[in-house]
């Protein structure tokens, strides 16, 4: 059996981009005060950070978002947001559709509410559910408005199915966003996956890297009670990072973000925060900078 390749602790000096996600600013894990989320995001951009990930199914994200940046008065900052999941009032509401004239309406709304002419980044949210007789349309669709102008880069919101990889091949998508397959409770992203993406020299966003809380505040409920959706095998890998993070008095979030910045094949992290409180202690995480690289290794060796 080959062995799955391990994560390589990050010599590059360049630091991984810090990006601010607007799912939970935007209400989809419960309610929000409007105001104190558009405060955070222009906290944000104050504090250096100059990316900002949104989309149509994160409520009231891509509208207070746009506000912030009708406010903010230095640089405008890189947006992506997504297409293909319409808009839902919580995380827990999926709505997909790939059809070519309902996702051309969502892209103009997008772009309406954000105050832009032209996006950043957009990504195809949720790749793995659109249906396979629809995937040459909706691959077709991305790339025209990319030749068009109307969109910078395009790239997938979440790691695509291997279906998807002949278009990375081709180099028609940019960016690949990843979300619990490579942080500190789960590294099984390397098995295929990250190594074909970095192979063929693609920007890679890791989102979530709290793996959905688990590394967070949800870790006493998570490990006591496991969630339907979540692998036995991420539980268990979080007990073990938890420990470290005792040993080595570090909390757990912390040690989460920071594995994030270690990373070698990670470009940009996301951070999830839904408050001003929750943004301010992970940039304050995050400020601490990679981990020691014997810490990242001892980590990467008792996970599985």
């Amino acid at each position: 059996m080959k062995e799955t390749k391990k994560p390589t602790y990050r010599k590059n000096e360049t630091p991984v981009g810090l990006v601010l996600g607007a799912a939970g600013l935007g209400g989809v894990w419960g309610s929000i005060d409007p105001d104190e989320s558009i405060e955070t995001i222009l906290y944000a951009l104050k504090n250096g950070i100059s990316r900002i990930d949104t989309a149509p199914a994160y409520s009231r994200s891509e509208e207070l978002v746009g506000k912030a940046l009708n406010q903010w008065m230095g640089a405008r900052p890189f947006v992506s947001t997504k297409v293909g999941r319409l808009r839902g009032e919580s995380a827990a509401e999926s709505i997909n559709n790939y059809e070519t004239d309902v996702m051309k309406k969502s892209v103009a709304q997008s772009m309406e509410l954000l105050g832009c002419k032209k996006l950043d980044l957009l990504f195809l949210h949720e790749a793995e559910k659109v249906p396979l007789v629809q995937i040459p349309e909706v691959v077709s669709f991305l790339v025209e408005l990319k030749t068009k102008g109307l969109v910078e880069k395009i790239g997938f919101g979440g790691m695509p199915p291997p279906i998807y990889f002949e278009y990375i091949q081709q180099g028609l998508f940019d960016v690949i966003m990843g979300y619990n397959n490579l942080d500190a409770c789960c590294i099984n992203g390397m098995e295929a996956d990250i190594p074909f993406l970095t192979k063929h020299n693609r920007i890679i966003y890791q989102g979530s890297p709290l793996h959905m809380g688990l590394l967070g505040n949800r870790f006493e409920r998570y490990t006591k009670e496991k969630p339907e959706w979540m692998p036995q095998q991420a539980i268990e890998n979080a007990r073990i990072t938890s420990k470290l993070a005792n040993k080595y008095k570090l909390s757990l979030p912390s040690l989460a973000h920071r594995f994030i910045l270690s990373l070698q094949e990670v470009d940009h992290m996301v951070l999830g925060a839904k408050n001003m409180a929750q943004l301010q202690a992970t940039l304050n995480d995050c400020s601490k900078g990679k981990l020691e690289e014997a810490l990242f290794n001892t980590i990467i060796g008792q996970i599985q």
